[in-house]
């Protein structure tokens, strides 16, 4: 049994339609799919057509009628499939996919990994998203050429093996980059000195605070705390002539 024929006639016709019937035993479909993420995220892959099998869809379109020169050879090739498919539970469709049926008797379709029917997705391949690996500094020893960068190139020419990097060549950083890195590192650091308080300055500041705010205190009640205050200032005799 011979099925090239009719793989390559559905795949030409799912290209262009969304159906394509098998008579009585059902129909391909055709259903777009979008752009999706795949493996945690890390690979994008991008839009395409995703074909199932149907046996609920059992109206004929005519397409591949139309395609066969003879209705009778299709017909006794799609009741050959469908007597194998009865018999072993799977048919192979050559260079398109396979027709499975399962124990509870429904009919699936797996179609090739190789097999594209979106046609406006020639070119496009799944893009990785992975993080970079973060280049590391690069260990060079130029130090006796770092204010000439002519000395620097004829140096690293001429000593090439003192000159490692610690991640992989594609990932390595130029010099430059990396002491302008390191520059900007000092300044911040520069900027942003780290201060202390001491401890006696601390407590000092809370004393005068507590006198400030006794002093309001003091302000603010004068006229409630004036027996008090008397009593405090003056002995009895003194606040007897007050009086």
């Amino acid at each position: 049994m011979d099925t090239s024929l009719l793989s390559s006639h559905c795949i030409e016709l799912l290209r262009v339609h969304n159906r394509v019937s098998l008579g009585s035993m059902g129909s391909f479909v055709a259903e777009d799919t979008p752009a999706t993420l795949t493996n945690n995220g890390h690979v994008l892959l991008p839009p395409g057509r995703r074909i199932s099998f149907r046996e609920s869809e059992t109206w004929n379109d005519g397409l591949l009628e139309k395609a066969y020169a003879s209705k009778e050879d299709l017909d006794g090739l799609l009741a050959e499939i469908s007597k194998k498919l009865a018999r072993e539970k799977s048919v192979t469709l050559d260079g398109f996919g396979k027709l499975r049926r399962t124990r509870e008797g429904d009919v699936f379709f797996v179609m090739d990994k190789n097999v594209s029917v979106n046609p406006n997705g020639f070119g496009l391949v799944p893009l990785s998203l992975r993080p970079l690996l973060v280049p590391s500094k690069v260990r060079c020893e130029l130090s006796a050429t770092s204010g000439d960068p002519a000395k620097a190139v004829q140096a690293e020419e001429n000593f090439p093996e003192k000159c490692t990097a610690d991640t992989p060549e594609s990932l390595s950083i130029p010099i430059e980059a990396a002491a302008k890195t390191d520059q900007i590192a000092q300044n911040e650091s520069i900027r942003k000195p780290r201060r202390k308080i001491s401890t006696g300055v601390l407590t000092l500041f809370l004393v005068i605070l507590t006198l400030i705010l006794c002093l309001i205190m003091i302000y603010v009640f004068r006229d409630s705390l004036k027996p008090v205050l008397e009593k405090i200032l003056y002995s009895a005799e003194e606040r007897q002539l007050l009086r």
